[in-house]
């Protein structure tokens, strides 16, 4: 079994075994974080243009957390879709953490 932090995109993913032998995974359940008035958005400026990253560390301190940023924009492919302008919805931290947590039961 692939030994995947916890606490993360992959936890409670849907592991496989590749043509080699190598673990794998495949699917997991979408994040569940509906809007909520301690949500806050923003106007993304130019230089966080294509860098989920960098939104996520300013927003979380974190930059691992980049993908709970695209996911809850429908942001799929963040070098294309992350363009000045675009107003994204960063929900609060301490939700993130506990519907990530949520992931894993």
């Amino acid at each position: 079994m692939a030994n995947f932090k916890e606490s993360n995109r992959y936890t409670n993913g849907l592991i496989t075994k590749n043509r080699s032998g190598k673990d794998f995974l495949i699917l997991r359940r979408p994040l569940k974080l509906q809007e909520s008035d301690g949500d806050v958005f923003i106007e993304l400026t130019q230089e966080y243009e294509f860098r989920p990253d960098l939104i996520a560390h300013k927003a979380y301190g974190n930059s691992d957390l980049w993908w709970v940023i695209c996911e809850v924009n429908q942001v799929y492919d963040p070098f294309f879709q992350l363009k000045m302008g675009m107003i994204l919805r960063i929900p609060e931290l301490s939700r993130v953490l506990a519907a990530i947590e949520a992931l894993g039961t």
